[in-house]
């Protein structure tokens, strides 16, 4: 049925150059010498050409096979296997979450193993647990109101420890006020009573020098009245009040001194009232609060009004034994005496007034300077005063506040 010159199915053409013996034609083709009959022919190898070219030193297998990579037996080498992904792992747990069945309890991660030759199932990733809906900040229906967050469980700021955050600290106020306990009244003590008997005693010495040696005691005195009574009431250190309280007291110290014997009552008078006009623009047109401009026209109203009334002194006449009565209660009211506490003030005016009586002075004399020495000394011991407080109106408030009184004993009631 083939054409035997004709190439049938699966057969080649017979081609006509012979085939030498026991040649077989590659991958069952017959060679084509027509074909390669074009191309040149391949030169020998010249031996000669690769006499300089230096010997291949001979390898030891080891050597040979340092730099490869080991050979895994066993086929491939493991694989590690591809973890879940997160979006797919997350929709399966949102798909879990709704479902009615219980959750399951999460499992614990196995802890990877550590080497190349590590098994897939070692490294399979612990399955995610189903996120826990929070419920959304609001307000509670019944009271309405707002919930407050959680406090962190952790510090707030990293490399601070959480002991400094576990309990709030309280105000500065409140533990000073949780601080002071017991009754407000602190009373100066025998060291200031005892520098107000020296000032008195100097304010003695210059009453019998004359009026200006006197008046520089008082300026002493001056100065003294008007830093404790701003540091009394609250107000440190308020450096403009203080100097001007005093420039109203110096500046009355010299309205009484140019002036006569008739005018010298108005001279303060005038001074005061000019000082107090000048304190009270001031304080209007401070910009602060409301109620701290009010307080402090409170404060330096009332220092100007006590500084300026020391200058009462260069106007009494009996001015040494004024001031000795009032040496002698604040001592007595100071002194540690046994018995009950009102002993030592009674004692005090009953001897100042009994001071009054032996030098002749009026009658009225030693019981008004002894009361004012009372008072003054009442006062500078009043809402927890401080040490500086006791040196300063402690000394200063019985003369500041006795002095006009002396004047009114001696001049209006003499």
């Amino acid at each position: 049925m083939n054409n035997p010159h004709q190439g049938g199915y699966g057969h080649w053409p017979q081609q006509g150059h012979p085939q030498g013996p026991g040649h077989q034609p590659p991958y069952g083709y017959p060679a084509d010498q027509e074909a390669t009959t074009l191309l040149p022919p391949v030169p020998a190898v010249d031996e000669a050409a690769t006499t300089l070219l230096p010997p291949v030193p001979a390898l030891e297998d080891a050597a040979a096979t340092t730099l490869l990579p080991p050979v895994v037996p066993g086929g491939m080498p493991p694989q590690a296997p591809q973890q879940q992904p997160y979006q797919q792992a997350y929709q399966q747990a949102q798909s879990q979450a709704y479902q009615p069945q219980p959750q399951p309890q999460p499992q614990p991660q196995q802890p990877r193993a550590q080497g190349r030759h590590a098994a897939p199932a070692a490294a399979a990733p612990a399955p995610v647990p189903p996120p826990v809906q929070q419920p959304a900040p609001g307000f509670d229906p019944p009271t309405m109101t707002l919930k407050r967050p959680a406090a962190p469980a952790g510090p707030p700021y990293p490399g601070v420890p959480s002991q400094q955050f576990q309990q709030p600290l309280p105000p500065p106020a409140a533990q000073e006020q949780r601080g002071r306990t017991g009754s407000p009244i602190i009373d100066p003590g025998l060291q200031p009573a005892l520098i107000t008997a020296g000032t008195a005693a100097l304010l003695a010495g210059g009453a019998a020098l004359g009026q200006v040696p006197l008046a520089l005691v008082v300026v002493l005195l001056q100065a003294l009245t008007a830093a404790g009574w701003f540091r009394l009431n609250g107000m440190w250190p308020a450096r403009q009040g203080i100097a001007l309280a005093a420039l109203a007291g110096f500046t009355a110290d010299a309205a009484v001194l140019l002036s006569g014997s008739d005018g010298s009552a108005a001279a303060v008078v005038g001074t005061l009232g000019g000082f107090f006009l000048l304190v009270m623009v001031l304080q209007t047109f401070r910009p602060s609060d409301p109620k701290e401009r009010f307080y402090a026209l409170t404060v330096l109203g009332s220092a100007t009004v006590v500084t300026a009334l020391c200058t009462m002194l260069l106007l009494a006449d009996w001015v040494p034994a004024g001031v000795g009565a009032v040496a002698l209660a604040t001592l007595l009211a100071a002194a540690p005496l046994p018995g009950p506490k009102w002993l030592g003030p009674v004692l005090g005016l009953a001897a100042a007034v009994l001071l009054g009586l032996l030098v002749g002075a009026p009658l009225a004399l030693g019981a008004l300077a002894g009361v004012g020495a009372l008072v003054g000394r009442r006062v500078a011991a009043y809402d927890f005063p401080s040490r500086f407080v006791h040196m300063t109106a402690g000394v200063a408030l019985p003369l500041a506040v006795a002095a006009p009184l002396i004047w009114i004993a001696t001049d209006l009631l003499a």
